[in-house]
């Protein structure tokens, strides 16, 4: 059973510090994988691909991270999933679990009558008519994973117009609400991701409390 960690909401330092913990407990095989399903405050990320020279642009802070992609926001309405898998136990490599998870989140599109779309390289993420409703952004330390996806379900799209997301025109960015015309169901959603997440990587799931491994 793989406990999904249900911390809603959570500051994002908090978090990245829990990933990296988690990271190291599941490389030294105290743990086993864990996945945390999380909301942040009003935040911006840059990944490995972000030029820090290019800081002044931007009228918001930037927290460069370790995690693949450039730059992001996260916030009220989006759903982040971390993921600490342990790679070389399952016999996979950062880009089949990338592909797993974007096949988890299609399905849970689905539901919603959205055809969702998975791509890789610059564009990485899922897409639906054209338009990023998920962004994806994985990092690799020892044989485990950190960081994941941010997936909006009802973002404040405009939040994305301080940046340009992973060097994109912020209009491409959209959410589930967006696409369906509806406010979304954060618990609903979450259940199915939960079910679909389970089923793509062959391991009961189950949400537990925040604490349940970091005390």
């Amino acid at each position: 059973m793989i406990p999904f960690l249900k911390c809603i909401p959570m500051e994002y330092d908090q978090c990245l510090q829990m990933q990296r913990k988690l990271n190291e407990m599941r490389n030294n095989g105290l743990i086993g994988d864990v996945i945390i399903a999380t909301e942040h405050p009003d935040t911006y990320t840059g990944g490995i691909h972000f030029d820090p020279s290019s800081l002044s642009n931007y009228s918001v802070p930037i927290i460069r991270v370790e995690r693949g992609g450039n730059l992001t926001y996260h916030g009220k309405g989006q759903l982040v999933f971390y993921f600490i898998i342990n790679l070389k136990e399952r016999g996979i490599n950062v880009r089949d679990l990338i592909e797993k998870v974007q096949s988890a989140l299609i399905e849970t599109l689905s539901f919603y009558g959205l055809k969702g779309e998975g791509r890789l390289y610059k564009e990485t993420g899922v897409w639906v008519d054209g338009r990023k409703i998920c962004s994806i952004g994985f990092a690799v330390k020892g044989f485990s994973t950190l960081h994941g996806i941010a997936v909006n379900l009802n973002t404040d799209l405009s939040k994305f117009f301080k940046i340009s997301p992973c060097d994109m025109d912020p209009g491409v960015m959209t959410s589930v609400s967006r696409e369906i015309g509806r406010e979304v169901d954060e618990g609903e959603f979450l259940q199915i991701m939960v079910k679909n997440l389970s089923k793509v990587l062959n391991e009961e799931m189950r949400l537990v409390p925040c604490d349940y491994i970091i005390k």
